[in-house]
């Protein structure tokens, strides 16, 4: 079937009522009564959908939403959302169709979730030829930004002009006539909503991206990458304590992992007492939010993990698959309880106020220009506080990059999961320093050590999670033992742990290739001849 053009949308003002619409164009009709509906703009907290030119509405009562996602040059597609909260929608909400396949490669693991909501008026009206048929539909529409208290914005009125099939003519002849008299509305409805009601279409973004030059100061250079890091924990924490989507807490880890790898690989722009503190406090909140995360990655790996198990035992694995969620939620309520803390709240503030913005000067530090004005920099009194920082992070990158490619060396079939460990936490410092100060290097040079990193690092990732993986799933064995049914999972259960040992084994067995590409010559000299 051929597809139909994309509606045209015309801006009327409050002067032009609908009969002089209908003067405009012979054959025009009322087609029904005027109603209200309500549409909420979706997308994920991060703007997946936007960054893709895509527009996601719900629509219709909240007890029975349906969703349409828009494309321009391309159909809409269409499904409705069989369970959960309608201000929280994920891919396991929607029935198996196009449109959970089209979500699924585009979110993941993502929450949709309100941007604006939006109430309208709409009047429909058709054009109608000699025959009685309608050749093109209209409508006049007057959407308003909605919120807890009412009307926050009124949009402006749009007349919207869709194409029947089989009647191209009559529509570029009503659209003509209509262009003599009105404007073409300049800005599509979600667009216009997202502006009045002040919502940032792109979402919110984790990347780090600090502007940094070689001859900065150490100690500003450093604050200004915290501060940002900072930021992103605390644009994320509320969703991490709502438990909106797994993404939450997991960016909310990573900003802290990579504050804590700063502090201990630049350990000489701080004072001892300052970095036993910071690392200490950080360090707890790694903690707290770390057995949470776990069972997140577990139960999102969990098709696979289960793909071995044979389809007469699926059923038996349903007790321990409940057992897995109520030890989540176990977790995330003790995750939570911590998170809510004085304990919580003093550390972070501590951690804040260490790395806040001094008060202006009269005059810049070296190199603090693409900061911003003139600070004084924070309060950092290590020995290293005022050295350039491409002088600093050069040095630290070429030494962890050399005491890995050491330590990866010595590893053997004999060598402990330990020693993998071990390298996989050195490869995310390396990484981190990577990412946040290598905007000061040529791209082309940094970029294909970073490539060879990830590629060792996907290797060490699956080796280390499938062993805690394991791990955890042998520790409920006692528990799921005393659960009814629990003894035919603990059978199906044998499989999972077979199938995570297998991927551990091949893991362990692609490591010799990863490591080999990562310390090859060609990235030796690389390293040296870039950072030293």
């Amino acid at each position: 079937m051929p597809r139909l053009p994309d509606p045209v949308v015309f801006a009327i003002g409050a002067e032009v009522d609908e009969s002089r619409v209908a003067r405009w164009l012979a054959g025009a009709e009322p087609a029904g009564p005027a109603r209200t509906v309500e549409q909420a703009l979706l997308d994920t907290f991060d703007g997946r959908l936007y960054r893709r030119g895509l527009v996601m509405w719900r629509e219709g009562s909240r007890r029975a939403p349906s969703l349409r996602l828009q494309q321009a040059g391309a159909a809409d597609l269409s499904g409705r959302v069989e369970s959960g909260d309608p201000d929280r929608i994920l891919v396991a909400d929607l029935p198996e169709g196009v449109l959970n396949d089209r979500l699924a490669d585009l979110i993941g693991e993502r929450a949709l979730q309100p941007r604006v909501r939006i109430r309208t008026r709409t009047r429909p009206w058709r054009v109608c030829n000699g025959d009685g048929k309608t050749v093109v539909r209209m409508a006049v529409e007057e959407p308003a930004v909605v919120g807890g208290r009412g009307v926050e914005a009124d949009l402006g009125r749009r007349l919207r002009v869709v194409p029947v099939l089989g009647y191209p003519r009559d529509m570029e002849r009503a659209v003509a006539a209509l262009e003599r008299r009105l404007e073409h509305q300049p800005m599509p409805l979600a667009e216009a909503a997202l502006a009045a009601a002040g919502v940032r279409p792109e979402g919110v973004s984790s990347d780090v991206e600090v502007p940094l030059v070689p001859e900065m100061r150490a100690d500003i250079a450093i604050a200004a990458i915290c501060r940002r890091l900072a930021e992103i924990v605390d644009d994320h924490k509320a969703g991490v304590v709502a438990d909106i989507d797994p993404e939450f807490l997991h960016d909310m880890r990573v900003a802290v992992r990579r504050s804590r790898a700063v502090l201990k690989e630049m350990r000489g722009v701080l004072t001892p007492e300052q970095a036993a503190r910071a690392r200490s406090d950080l360090k707890w909140i790694q903690e707290i939010t770390g057995p949470t995360r776990d069972l997140d990655v577990l139960l999102h790996e969990w098709p696979s993990m289960v793909e071995p198990v044979p389809t007469w035992m699926g059923p038996d694995l349903g007790p321990l698959l409940d057992l897995l969620r109520r030890e989540r939620a176990e977790a995330y309520s003790t995750m939570r309880r911590h998170l809510t803390s004085r304990r919580f709240a003093a550390a972070w503030s501590a951690w804040q106020e260490l790395i806040a913005e001094s008060a202006p000067t009269g005059s810049a530090p070296t190199g603090s220009a693409p900061i911003g004005p003139s600070f004084a920099g924070p309060s950092f009194a290590g020995p290293e506080a005022g050295r350039p920082i491409g002088e600093l992070a050069g040095r630290r990158i070429v030494a962890v990059y050399r005491s890995m490619a050491r330590a990866g060396a010595a590893i053997d079939d004999d060598s402990p999961p330990e020693a993998l460990h071990d390298l996989r936490k050195r490869g995310k410092e390396l990484r981190y320093l990577l990412e946040l100060f290598g905007c000061m290097w040529p791209e082309e040079r940094v970029k294909p050590l970073v490539g060879a990193l990830k590629g060792l690092q996907d290797v060490l990732g699956h080796f280390q999670d499938d062993e805690i993986q394991a791990l955890e799933l042998r520790g409920l064995g006692p528990v799921l033992a005393a659960t009814p049914g629990g003894t035919d999972s603990l059978i199906a259960l044998g499989f999972v742990i077979e199938e995570l040992t297998r991927r551990q084994h091949q893991a362990r067995a692609d490591f010799a290739t990863r490591f080999s590409d990562f310390a090859a010559p060609a990235n030796r000299k690389r390293v040296t001849g870039t950072f030293r």
